[in-house]
């Protein structure tokens, strides 16, 4: 499916010419910029152990980007950061405020275990939406408490509402059911579903979740909350897709996962698609999804394990890596696409050093020229003992 995309890229990024990937992907009004680190254009490292200097750094090369397309930092509607040190979010947020100046992009804030270079402190990835319609942002009461914070609870621009990391705390922030995973997921998914329809949708909208867990041991029970109170009723061709990922902290102590979402707003059901090859087929959890009138394509976190859940090459990270790609360029032909469509991806790594080696594989799906949007993290764990690697990824048609 041909498609019409646009690579943006300054002199500080130019390390990114030896890779199969980009710093920042355009399609149409969207711009998705991959995960912004304090790396030179040479790819060293820019003020070690500094972390506002990184982070400052970070938003500058987000805006260059941003401003290329065409665009400012009031376009940006979405926004993960990943953490070294989760203690020093505040700071990250301080350093936000010199770039954001009202009506706050979704953030969802989560710590990481480590990136490209050891002495990164943060990274930081965005999409930002560059057409002239009316930029909303809601955050209910229920959450006042992320109001001190350059963030909105939703964000929506278009057809598209990109819903902040939702987590167990109430309006003032304090901790909901301390230790249950499920509750707390059973509160954040109540946040989500208030942010969307204060957007003017439901549920139904959703197409995609990341869920990011303290201690993946709590996937599983955050995961039976959502199949059973969120698409008990959906369809398997139907469904939003679901990703798991392990994170080593979030904004404070006691918080046990964040729930990041998107909702499309274009108009028609939920399209999904799930091979067999992939081992949660059988359940209402998509391997990719989007709405039938809309562009956008979420592709779940695609690991190394069969049809039958059984762990591809284990200890093999070149393997488990062309695997994972394979599932994502599988599920995109299912919608009638390709790896060419692929705007964005995010791939999160058991060791961070294993990054060069994925890249190798990447180049295989991807080419050496004109990539997608790429950010990489460490993780503490993935849903199941064996993965090295989680690949999540978004394309447009």
């Amino acid at each position: 499916m041909a498609l019409e995309k646009v690579c943006h890229q300054s002199e500080r990024h130019r390390w990114y010419d030896r890779l199969p990937a980009s710093p920042a992907v355009q399609v149409g009004e969207l711009l998705f910029i991959g995960g912004q680190v304090a790396l030179d254009g040479d790819g060293r490292p820019v003020a070690p152990g500094d972390v506002r200097a990184q982070a400052k750094y970070a938003f500058e090369r987000m805006r260059e980007l941003v401003q290329a397309a065409g665009g400012g930092m009031d376009d940006v509607v979405d926004i993960i950061s990943l953490h070294k040190d989760a203690r020093e979010m505040d700071t990250v947020f301080e350093v936000a405020r010199e770039f954001f100046t009202s009506d706050y992009p979704a953030w969802t804030a989560v710590a990481s275990t480590g990136f490209q270079e050891p002495e990164l402190l943060v990274s930081i990835r965005a999409i930002a939406h560059l057409g002239a319609g009316k930029k909303e942002c809601f955050t209910p009461e229920t959450i006042r408490w992320v109001r001190r914070f350059p963030m909105s609870g939703g964000c929506k621009k278009g057809d598209l509402l990109f819903v902040s990391g939702q987590m167990g705390a109430d309006a003032d922030g304090y901790i909901t059911r301390p230790g249950d995973h499920g509750a707390q997921a059973q509160y954040a998914f109540r946040r989500i579903q208030e942010i969307v329809e204060m957007a003017g949708g439901s549920m139904d909208d959703v197409i995609d979740l990341i869920g990011f867990n303290r201690d993946p041991r709590g996937m599983d029970a955050a995961v039976d909350v959502w199949l059973q109170e969120v698409v008990a009723d959906v369809a398997r061709e139907n469904a939003p897709t679901v990703t798991t990922i392990g994170t080593p902290g979030l904004y404070r102590l006691g918080l046990l996962g964040a729930y990041r979402a998107i909702a499309d707003f274009s108009p028609g059901p939920r399209v999904a698609h799930c091979p067999p090859s992939i081992w949660w087929h059988a359940l209402p959890i998509a391997g990719g999804a989007k709405k039938e009138g809309g562009r956008l394509i979420t592709i779940a976190g695609e690991v190394a394990s069969d049809g039958d859940g059984n762990i591809i090459t284990p200890g093999n990270t070149a393997r488990q890596a062309r695997y994972a790609l394979a599932r994502i360029q599988e599920v995109l032909e299912r919608f009638g696409a390709s790896m060419e469509n692929v705007v964005e991806v995010s791939s999160f790594h058991k060791d961070p050093r294993a990054w060069p080696i994925v890249m190798e594989v990447a180049e295989e799906f991807f080419g050496t020229e004109a990539g997608p949007a790429w950010t990489v993290a460490g993780t503490t764990g993935l849903y199941k003992e064996g993965y090295l690697h989680e690949i999540y990824a978004a394309a447009m048609v």
